[in-house]
C-alpha cells in the first residue's frame, strides 16, 4: 500500500510516531558515543567524577587515577601511553611521578622533580619493595611495583584527605557502573519526556485535524440523508478551519436553493390552480350557453343571438388567458430574445402615448404625459417596453372607479436609475396588498369571480420584462387616490449607446 492510499489517521500517527522515535534513536546513539569516550578518556572520567560527587571530586579523582596506576602497574607488559592520561590527573591534583621501567621508553619523571628526593621520602613512607600507599593529611605517597613487569611507580605529593579515614580506591567496574548507570538513567528520563511531549502532541494536533473532519464527515452524511439543518460548531482560522467554514458556507446555500426550491415550487401549484380556475370558468359558460342553444331553451333568433354572443364572449376571455399565459411561462423559461436599442426615455414615451393616446380615450382611458427636463437614456427592446406600457394602462383600465380613468405618465431620476411613474385615479389597492399585486395570479378579487376582469398575470409579465431589462418594478399609493406603478431602469451609460 502506497503510503497516500493510507487514512489520514495513520499518516498522522506515522508521523507524530517518526518525531518520537527518531529523537530518541538520535539521543541513545549520543549516549553511546559519550559513554564510550568517557570509557576511553581519563579526564572525561574524572569530570564526570566531579559533577557527580562535586564535594569531594577532587578525592574521587585522585582515587580513580591511583587504581588505574596500580591495574597497569600489575600487567604484564607496561606502557607509559596507558597511564598518560591519569598521571596529567595526578600532576594537576599536585602529585610528583616518577616511573622505573625495563623499557627506557617508559620511565617518566614529572617535569622539575627531583628523582632521588622522590626515591627517600617514598622509602620513608612506603619502603622499597612492594606496593604500599600512604594517604593521611599530611599528603599522599604511593609506590606500585609490577612483579610481572618488574614496573615501579612512585609519587608523592601535597593532597590531603578530605576526610579522617582513608577511602578505598574505587574499582574500574564500579566507577564504570556509577557513570553508565547515570548517563543510561539520564537517556532514559529524556525518551520518557520525549515520548511524553510526543503523545501531547500528537492529541492536540488529533484535535486541531481529526476533529473538525469527523463533524465535516457527519455534516456530509446529514446532508446525504437530506438533512441540511446539521451546522457546524465554530472552527479555528487556519486551513482546516476555512475549509470547514466553506463547507457550512455551501451547506447554507443548498438550504436555501431548496427554500427556493420549495417556494417556487408552491408558485408553479398556485399557478396551475389559478390557471384550471380561470380557464374553467369561461368553459363553463360556454357549455351551459351552448347546452341551452342545443336543448332549445333559446327558441327566438335574438336569445340564440344573444347566447351566441356570450359564447364569443367567454372563448376570447380564454383566448386572451391562454396568450397571457403563453407570454409568462416564455418569460418565466427566459426563452425572451431581446434586441436592444438606447432611447431617450421622454421622446420615446411621448411618442408612444401620442400614438396609442386616441384608441385608448374611446375606451375611457385618458393618458397625460407630464413635461420633463430630463433627458436620460434608457437601454430597453422596443417592442417588451411597449408591452410593459400597454399591461399597465390596461391594468387602470380595469379597476377605474368608472365610466373613465385617468393615467398620468411622468419621469424622474433616482440616483443611476430612471424612475417611470404610472399614477391613475382609479379604485386603488389597499397598502398591504402592493407588495402582492405582481405575483403571478393574484389578484385583488380574491373569489377570482370576475375572470374577463383580468387574468392575474398582467403585472408578473411586467415584473419579468423589467427584471429582463436589469431594473424593477414596484407598487404605491397615488396621489390621485388611485395606484401608482413605478418603473425603474439603467440609466444607460456612454459605453452602453455604442
Amino acid at each position: 500500500m502506497r503510503l497516500r492510499d493510507l487514512s489520514l489517521k495513520k499518516k498522522l500517527l506515522v508521523t507524530n510516531a517518526l518525531m518520537i522515535v527518531i529523537p530518541i534513536v538520535v539521543l541513545i546513539a549520543i549516549g553511546a558515543v559519550l559513554l564510550g569516550g568517557l570509557r576511553h578518556a581519563g579526564t572525561l572520567q574524572q569530570q564526570a567524577l566531579a559533577l557527580l560527587w562535586p564535594e569531594e571530586g577532587r578525592t574521587l579523582s585522585v582515587q580513580v587515577a591511583l587504581s588505574s596506576l596500580r591495574a597497569e602497574s600489575e600487567k604484564r607488559k607496561f606502557k607509559l601511553d596507558n597511564i598518560e592520561r591519569d598521571i596529567h590527573v595526578l600532576e594537576g591534583a599536585g602529585v610528583r611521578i616518577l616511573t622505573v621501567a625495563k623499557e627506557k621508553d617508559s620511565a617518566y619523571l614529572t617535569p622539575g622533580s627531583n628523582p632521588d628526593e622522590l626515591q627517600h621520602i617514598v622509602a620513608r613512607k612506603c619502603g622499597v619493595r612492594g606496593s604500599a600507599l600512604s594517604w593521611d593529611m599530611d599528603g599522599l605517597v604511593f609506590r606500585y611495583e609490577g612483579l610481572r613487569s618488574g614496573t615501579v611507580i612512585m609519587g608523592v605529593g601535597d593532597v590531603p584527605m578530605m576526610r579522617g579515614d582513608e577511602p578505598p580506591p574505587i574499582p574500574h567496574d564500579t566507577r564504570d557502573f556509577i557513570l553508565n548507570a547515570a548517563l543510561i538513567l539520564l537517556i532514559l528520563t529524556t525518551s520518557a519526556g520525549i515520548l511524553l511531549l510526543g503523545r501531547y502532541l500528537a492529541r492536540l494536533l488529533s484535535a486541531q485535524i481529526l476533529t473538525p473532519l469527523e463533524e465535516m464527515r457527519r455534516a456530509a452524511a446529514a446532508i446525504q440523508r437530506g438533512d441540511l439543518s446539521h451546522e457546524l460548531p465554530p472552527m479555528g482560522s487556519d486551513e482546516v478551519g476555512a475549509t470547514c467554514h466553506a463547507f457550512d458556507e455551501m451547506r447554507r446555500e443548498l438550504l436555501r436553493a431548496r427554500m427556493r426550491e420549495e417556494r417556487e415550487e408552491a408558485r408553479r401549484r398556485e399557478l396551475f390552480i389559478g390557471i384550471l380556475h380561470d380557464i374553467a370558468t369561461p368553459l363553463t359558460a360556454i357549455k351551459g350557453y351552448a347546452s341551452g342553444i342545443l336543448d332549445g331553451i333559446a327558441r327566438t333568433p335574438e336569445k340564440q343571438r344573444t347566447y351566441a354572443e356570450r359564447i364569443s364572449q367567454s372563448a376570447a376571455t380564454m383566448e386572451r388567458l391562454t396568450t397571457r399565459l403563453r407570454e409568462f411561462l416564455r418569460l418565466d423559461t427566459d426563452e425572451l430574445p431581446l434586441t436592444w436599442e438606447t432611447v431617450s426615455a421622454r421622446d420615446f414615451l411621448t411618442e408612444y402615448i401620442h400614438e396609442h393616446a386616441p384608441a385608448l380615450a374611446e375606451d375611457g382611458v385618458h393618458i397625460l404625459m407630464e413635461k420633463t427636463n430630463t433627458a436620460a437614456k434608457i437601454r430597453i427592446d422596443h417592442g417588451e417596453f411597449a408591452r410593459v406600457l400597454k399591461n399597465l394602462w390596461e391594468n387602470s383600465s380595469k379597476y377605474r372607479r368608472g365610466a373613465e380613468v385617468h393615467v398620468c405618465m411622468s419621469l424622474s431620476e433616482e440616483g443611476r436609475q430612471l424612475a417611470i411613474r404610472c399614477d391613475d385615479d382609479g379604485i386603488g389597492v389597499d397598502a398591504a396588498e402592493l407588495p402582492k399585486l405582481f405575483d403571478s395570479f393574484y389578484r385583488t378579487d380574491t373569489a377570482r369571480t370576475n375572470v374577463a376582469g383580468g387574468s392575474g398575470l398582467g403585472l408578473a409579465i411586467v415584473r419579468r420584462i423589467m427584471t429582463a431589462f436589469g431594473g424593477s418594478v414596484r407598487a404605491e399609493v397615488s396621489i390621485e387616490g388611485g395606484l401608482c406603478m413605478v418603473l425603474l431602469l439603467p440609466i444607460a451609460s456612454e459605453g452602453d449607446m455604442k
